[in-house]
């Protein structure tokens, strides 16, 4: 694959993917100080819920037009889009039956679900963020189509505007009536304006179609990716699921600020495996290359990939707590030393992401399924165990946990493909000490950034 248009498709989803975060963390900073931190744990339930129904029925629409020889072929178009707008409204559906199911436990059976569950107002967001279901379904195949030949740019532009009206109603609105609703309507304004700029910056034309052949290759390619992503959800989400039983609506507010900070970066690292290495392996594969190109390439990635990640890990290690003072008010100071322990999941993500996207490339999709399995058995397991010995600290390091508990299957499968170095898999692993001491020597001699005099507080106060 021409390296110049890899470099290209990089920039766009790493700069405009970049920029969309620091929005997103922008539009975070100017909320915390105009709502409640309960608020924000009550979103988090929220949005973790949408994301299980999502992730529930994920057939691999996305990976499967990627991958296959003829995903420019109309009819199998057509197909796909068919079974993505049926989707949607099965997903709809399923989100208003949870929300008649709390309700009727509020007003009815009163079952203690903890008291995140049993706030009044959360089946009526469930509801209303539910919509963006429906909305998204109807959403056209461009991303996928676009993305076999790495044409990322305008794509990613369309995301980064998307949001950008999204945080932009959020903050008025937060401003003017200050409600859980304001972070609510964020998300269901991005969806509409993401659908619509997409059907009109693109060519591509759906219309209802159904081919018995194509929805039985769809499913036999996206079995395995449906229960990966069944357990995906539960690894990587069960966390807040299972807090939220514990905690207060405040407490999970603070450790979600924690974790969308973590959750950036590896959105960064989710977002260039998926969107540009999955697709370079795959073509690779189909190029009917040898293995050992395969794992040159891999491994030509993971150096580069590594170096970044593992010293970004150390640095968060040594910086977390001064980053969230210097960003946040008193009421949030907490969430640093939770960033803190959450900064070393990264070193588990960086160890695994990647690998499983070069096996998926191959067709070996069911070893994603085993992955997150291991994964959620951990979580689920280990959390409340930790937290009944050690607390909230130990439920954390829970998480963390979870990250690596995949790794020896992954590792054994990659080495049965004949794709695996031990070598190359753990030679970067000092830039995690390297990141680590530079952080720490920020942190002591803060003068070098003048970092004292950057907390947002500070100038709020000065003005």
């Amino acid at each position: 694959m021409d390296r110049r248009k890899v470099v290209i498709a990089s920039f766009w989803v790493v700069g405009v993917f970049g920029v969309s975060q620091l929005l997103r963390l922008g539009g975070n900073l100017v909320v915390t100080r105009l709502l409640e931190p309960e608020m924000f744990g009550l979103m988090a339930i929220v949005y973790i819920v949408m994301q299980g129904v999502v992730m529930f029925s994920d057939l691999g629409f996305w990976a499967f037009i990627v991958r296959h020889e003829n995903g420019t072929e109309e009819r199998l178009l057509n197909t796909v889009w068919t079974m993505q707008v049926l989707r949607g409204w099965l997903m709809f559906f399923g989100i208003v039956m949870l929300a008649i199911i709390l309700i009727i436990n509020n007003r009815i059976l009163h079952i203690d679900l903890g008291y995140i569950y049993s706030d009044s107002k959360l089946p009526f967001l469930l509801i209303v963020i539910g919509l963006t279901s429906i909305v998204g379904g109807y959403k056209t195949l461009a991303s996928a189509v676009e993305s076999r030949e790495l044409k990322r740019g305008r794509l990613e532009l369309i995301e980064l505007i998307a949001q950008l009206i999204g945080t932009g109603v959020m903050l008025f609105w937060a401003w003017k009536l200050p409600s859980i609703w304001a972070l609510a309507s964020a998300g269901v304004i991005a969806s509409i304006v993401n659908v619509v700029l997409t059907a009109k910056l693109f060519d591509y034309k759906h219309k209802l179609a159904w081919d018995r052949d194509i929805v039985t290759e769809v499913f036999d390619f996206g079995k395995w990716i449906f229960i990966a992503s069944i357990l995906t959800y539960l690894a990587q989400q069960g966390d807040r699921l299972i807090l939220g039983s514990y905690i207060s609506a405040q407490e999970l507010g603070i450790y979600s600020i924690a974790f969308m900070l973590i959750g950036a970066i590896s959105s960064v690292l989710d977002q260039l495996n998926y969107k540009i290495f999955f697709p370079i392996f795959s073509k690779v594969v189909n190029s009917n290359l040898s293995t050992q190109k395969l794992r040159q390439k891999y491994y030509f990635i993971r150096l580069r990939q590594d170096v970044v990640v593992f010293f970004i890990a150390g640095a968060l290690i040594a910086t977390s707590p001064k980053i969230i003072e210097i960003l946040y008010d008193d009421r949030y100071l907490s969430a640093g030393w939770m960033m803190q322990i959450l900064s070393f999941s990264l070193i588990g993500l960086g160890l695994t992401k990647l690998g499983m996207e070069c096996l998926s490339a191959l067709g070996i999709t069911k070893i994603r399924m085993h992955i997150m399995f291991c994964r959620a058995l951990s979580v689920f397991i280990g959390i409340p165990i930790l937290f009944y010995y050690y607390g909230f600290l130990g439920a954390i390091w829970g998480v963390v946990l979870g990250s690596f508990s995949g790794i020896p299957i992954q590792y054994m499968e990659m080495k049965k493909q004949n794709i695996f170095s031990l070598f190359s898999e753990i030679r970067m692993l000092p830039m995690i000490i390297i990141g680590y001491l530079l952080g720490c020597f920020l942190c002591e001699y803060p003068i070098f950034l003048n970092i004292e005099n950057l907390s947002l507080m500070r100038i709020v106060s000065s003005e």
